[in-house]
């Protein structure tokens, strides 16, 4: 009795530690995917409609908040302006969330390819350190810090017990206009 008893406590240690994990599996294989540019490989590991939503979203609250800054100063055209910056926010978002874009997008950030020591701009640039932390059960961050402030970061959302997805990116300020 004694041994089943062990038996289920090793088990449930072992499911609890490779739940734990899986993010960082997950991260492991969209790096991997990256450094062999396997396009399909790191779209299995995205979730394209709420990445769209997410940075349709974060871009359209920055020209949102610019427009509002323009129609305060009694703009005459804000109102048009931000109708047609709305249409092309959106096309483009559409356009720029492809798998091709994606692994553009991802190969610059937090889990991408400046650790790939082989090209030789690589090794000019200073290293990035990251941070990497679960941001509730089904939620998980990564962030590019670089002179000790935290950079953007990609978000990750449980898509089952051990299956994780790249399902948001955090603009850094720059490219939200902050």
């Amino acid at each position: 009795m004694k041994k089943i008893a062990l038996a289920a406590s090793v088990a449930a240690i072992a499911l609890a530690a490779s739940v734990y994990a899986s993010p960082y599996y997950a991260l492991h294989q969209m790096k991997a995917a990256i450094a062999e540019r396997n396009v399909d490989a790191l779209s299995s590991h995205v979730d394209f409609p709420a990445l769209r939503g997410s940075i349709k979203s974060q871009l359209e609250k920055t020209m949102g908040e610019s427009i509002q800054a323009a129609t305060a100063s009694d703009n005459p055209f804000a109102a048009m302006g931000q109708a047609m910056v709305t249409t092309m926010l959106g096309k483009m978002v559409d356009a720029m969330v492809s798998p091709e874009g994606v692994a553009a997008m991802v190969s610059k950030s937090a889990v991408g390819a400046d650790a790939d020591q082989n090209t030789p701009a690589a090794g000019a640039q200073e290293k990035t350190d990251y941070s990497v932390a679960y941001a509730g059960w089904d939620k998980f961050v990564v962030r590019a810090k670089a002179d000790g402030d935290e950079k953007g970061g990609l978000v990750l959302q449980r898509h089952g017990l051990w299956d994780w997805k790249l399902s948001a990116i955090e603009l850094t300020p720059a490219v939200a206009g902050h």
